[in-house]
């Protein structure tokens, strides 16, 4: 009588664990819809991935990844690079060298030891090539099962394609060294990022317009924006980029459920989200965290005791992370890798100066620097209440360092708001930039301008115009409703939709002014320290009337005139490469001018839209935005294939493709 009784429970298990699967992924992708974007845009985004180092601040954190892979805070070898010199970003403490980033290099630890125990059983190259392809499979399949596809026609024809990469990918293999493939796992890492940026983007506008705007938002962000451009480039813009758009998400998410718990859970989430950035970005962190908390508890339903504890404390335990490392190296919770003295060649990053040695400073103490046991104050103290004075002391001299530099960061960025040249040549029009070092580059001038790199941004000149109209409506509608102006209505009775906006907005504003007296600089190439700005530039895009009807009334269009507009895109710069010989640097300029084409169609067919929408169908719109989206990706394909040629391809397949490119 047991057989049958253990049969039933090893059916219920499977049964449990099929439910329980299935929870967990509407948990973390919302519907198949969302699956099926995230997957396919791995799966695009790394069809051009290369292996290799691009931006020489990669080195350091790529041996620190090593580090970190194996159990240690400390760099034991030095794998990437040969010189501490060429590593900008590592930092020295009592002897040892660290790197920074942790947070985002200890989500990539685990792909380093799903790639580096694959390879024990498969070659290097034939494992990627086996999971991409895989990938590919698991692709076709879930798009099968979408009610637009007839299954098995999607399958077979799927099924073949993959089968033909797959193939093409073993016949032209060649040797790939295991010792790549921790930087090849830390590519990974932000590829990841990047998808689950594009899905996150998704889940937002599914939430506050509908599937079809969510899945236009989720391709622009990872096809049509600089996110595509990174997604493979191991620097921390495109996860903090992510952790920054996650925030929004769970805040909007916080507003629109009804059930308090629900509400209350997703508010801490938010925080845990924004802390998590610490461990990456203390810098950025701070301003995430505060922006959010002030429109949190400006326009939150209830701020009791109860609530406010618990959001702290998921900020604290996000930000635990970050105290224990930071502890862990320097011996001060408050003192980041970043603070301490760098020992790789160049500036590397923005962070405060202790020259001065007013606050006894990382560049001042040594060998010593962060650590407590020098703090001479404490000395008196009783001996059990020693370490703790010390530590907190210490603490409290980096914040007051920091503080200073963040309000530093806030006003001198404000400064350069009155400055219309340096405005335009980070915002608008790149070209040669005579502030900016092109011998770092080889005189090439490859850097652009936000809009140049996103010509999407071109829409957002309908927001005034659309503001303008609809505070001229609120204000007749509030006077002949209540004769009271519309001014003295609450903000805490703002829709979830007009809070988000108003996170959004705050976020944008912040984010940019902070890293505006650092602007323009080399090695930027798509301006990205405003890298978490872009898909927040893309909601704003998203959230304009015209925008969400050529999505919604129009979506074959929008994807066709998309569609046409890579292809197009890649003819014309191709063509202008072929016919006019250009150089990277020129090949770069000329794909930049024809964004801002395709910049001010977009602008020009939005504002139509909104003003006269009688006048400009939606289908006008759709063409309109599908053009700078195209020539967008275009400039990522072109990017990855033709312009920066470094490493190796990850899929031989197509590094045998792009050989047949002009070489410039």
């Amino acid at each position: 009588m047991s057989a049958p009784k253990s049969r039933s429970a090893a059916v219920l298990d499977r049964e449990t664990i099929r439910v329980r699967a299935r929870a967990g992924g509407r948990w973390l992708f919302g519907d198949r819809y969302g699956l099926v974007l995230w997957l396919a845009l791995l799966f695009t985004l790394g069809a051009t991935w290369r292996i290799g180092v691009f931006i020489t601040d990669t080195y350091a954190t790529a041996n620190t990844l090593v580090a970190l892979s194996q159990g240690s805070l400390a760099v034991t070898e030095i794998r990437y690079s040969l010189t501490l010199g060429s590593q900008p970003g590592l930092h020295r403490v009592d002897g040892l060298l660290y790197g920074r980033n942790y947070g985002q290099l200890a989500v990539a630890v685990p792909f380093v030891w799903l790639l580096e125990g694959g390879s024990v059983v498969v070659d290097a190259r034939l494992l990627l090539a086996g999971l991409w392809s895989g990938l590919g499979l698991l692709l076709v399949d879930q798009t099968s099962r979408l009610p637009a596809f007839d299954r098995d026609r999607t399958l077979t024809v799927g099924s073949l394609a993959v089968a033909v990469l797959f193939v093409g990918t073993l016949l032209t293999a060649t040797d790939l060294p295991r010792d790549q493939l921790v930087l090849a796992a830390y590519q990974l890492s932000t590829l990841v990022a990047a998808a689950t940026a594009g899905l996150v983007c998704y889940r937002l506008f599914t939430l506050l317009h509908g599937r079809r705007v969510g899945l236009a938002g989720g391709v622009a962000l990872g096809l049509a924006t600089p996110v595509g451009f990174w997604a493979t480039l191991p620097k921390r813009h495109t996860f903090v980029a992510m952790l920054a758009l996650a925030t929004v998400y769970a805040f909007s998410v916080s507003r629109h459920r009804a059930d308090g718990r629900a509400a209350l859970r997703a508010r801490a989430g938010a925080y845990a989200l924004a802390g998590f950035v610490t461990w990456t970005h203390a810098f950025e962190a701070f301003f995430l965290v505060a922006t959010l908390g002030v429109v949190d508890v400006l326009t939150a339903r209830s701020n009791s005791p109860r609530q406010l504890l618990v959001v702290g404390l998921a900020l604290l335990a996000a930000s635990t992370p970050m105290l224990a490392t930071n502890y862990a190296i320097s011996g001060n919770p408050a003192e980041p890798p970043r603070l301490l003295p760098n020992v790789g060649g160049g500036e590397v990053e923005f962070v405060p100066d202790n020259s001065s040695g007013a606050d006894g400073g990382s560049d001042a103490a040594g060998e010593d620097s962060g650590g407590p046991a020098n703090d001479g104050e404490t000395e008196g103290g009783p001996p059990l209440l020693a370490p703790v004075l010390g530590a907190t002391a210490a603490a409290l001299s980096k914040f007051d360092t920091i503080s200073r530099f963040t309000v530093g960061a806030v006003v001198e960025g404000t400064r350069v708001l009155d400055d219309p040249d340096r405005l335009t040549a980070i915002f608008v029009r790149s070209g040669n930039i005579q502030s900016l070092n092109y011998r770092v580059n080889d005189f090439e001038t490859i850097e652009l301008a936000l809009l140049e790199a996103m010509p999407l941004l071109g829409a957002l000149v309908a927001f005034p115009v659309l503001l303008l109209g609809r505070a001229r409506r609120l204000v007749a509608d509030a006077r002949a409703a209540t004769g009271v102006h519309p001014g003295s209505v609450s903000h805490r009775r703002l829709s979830p939709a007009r809070q988000t906006d108003l996170l959004v907005g705050a976020l944008a504003v912040v984010m940019t002014v902070i890293y505006l007296s650092r602007l323009p600089l080399h090695s930027m190439l798509t301006v990205r320290y405003l890298h978490p700005v872009v898909p927040l530039a893309v909601y704003g895009v998203v959230r304009l009337p015209a925008v969400r009807d050529a999505a919604t009334r129009t979506p074959r269009w929008l994807a066709g005139s998309y569609l046409c507009s890579v292809a197009l895109g890649l003819l014309v710069v191709l063509g202008g490469i072929l016919t006019l010989d250009l150089a990277v640097g020129e090949a770069v300029q000329y794909h930049a001018l024809a964004n801002l084409v395709t910049a001010t169609l977009a602008g020009s067919a939005v504002v139509g839209r909104t003003v006269v929408p009688d006048r400009v169908s939606a289908r006008v719109t759709a063409v309109g935005l599908g053009l700078p989206a195209g020539f967008t990706t275009a400039y990522v394909l072109l990017a990855a294939l033709v312009y920066f040629r470094y490493g190796t391809y990850a899929f031989d397949l197509v590094r045998v493709l792009a050989g047949s490119l002009p070489s410039l």
